[in-house]
């Protein structure tokens, strides 16, 4: 997991995913809560430097599975951030106008103006009141749950598609020698110890379920390979 976040921080696209991720942030986060990302993101530097130590020594990979995957996520934000844009520009201003009707309503049925410094366009007051913080909140809150909802299956897609290509796809070819290189000094017991995997874990980078089926796949190729000789060689004889 380290050197995967090592190698999205170092790849070309990071600058606009952060940026992408920022612009989201900062239409649905009130204006008093901004300077908090500003914080954050000035933190973020930090967590460069962490992963880029970590991946010291290791050429970046060639890996066309996460450009893609890379490709797709600023994509995503994109269109994310103009439906937020257009989600909050309509649907709040609806929140706002409906209080305010309910203010023209009381008035109209009671007698009693809204407060003090209610401007004439019907905007309410300049600095909200605490039942249009309130209200705002809630069209927040059910805005971040409905954009959740319908992005949280699109982002699944693409990892998913992401993972599906991952694992019917090769594995690297600088992996893959690694094993190779094992195999050929184990030929005679081609078997790996739990260290052993352990040990090409941490060398490959890959995950303990990807280097049990390369042995798997290897053995049965060299099992096939072995009897296609056996079976060359006693023709040969006959």
């Amino acid at each position: 997991m380290p050197r995967c976040k090592a190698d999205i921080l170092a790849h070309p696209l990071y600058d606009q995913l952060l940026s992408a991720h920022l612009q989201c942030l900062r239409i649905a986060t009130p204006v008093d809560q901004l300077p908090r990302i500003d914080a954050q993101l000035a933190q973020s530097q930090y967590v460069v430097a962490k992963y880029s130590v970590l991946g010291n020594g290791n050429q970046p990979l060639d890996d066309k599975d996460l450009d893609q995957f890379m490709t797709h996520y600023v994509l995503l934000l994109s269109s994310f951030k103009e439906q937020l844009q257009q989600h909050v520009r309509v649907h709040a201003m609806e929140a706002v106008m409906a209080c305010w009707e309910l203010e023209q309503s009381l008035q109209s049925l009671t007698g009693i103006a809204p407060g003090e410094g209610t401007d004439t366009m019907g905007f309410g007051p300049l600095v909200p009141t605490e039942n249009e913080r309130s209200l705002m909140e809630r069209v927040r809150q059910e805005l971040k749950h409905e954009l959740k909802q319908n992005y949280k299956e699109k982002i699944v897609d693409i990892r998913d598609e992401i993972l599906r290509k991952r694992r019917a796809g090769k594995l690297p070819g600088d992996t893959t020698s690694l094993l190779k290189a094992w195999w050929q000094s184990h030929s005679k017991w081609p078997y790996p110890t739990e260290e052993d995997k352990a040990r090409l874990v941490q060398e490959t980078g890959l995950q303990l379920k990807q280097i049990n089926n390369w042995f798997i796949n290897q053995r049965k190729r060299n099992w096939h390979s072995n009897a296609s000789s056996s079976t060359v060689k006693s023709k040969r004889k006959r």
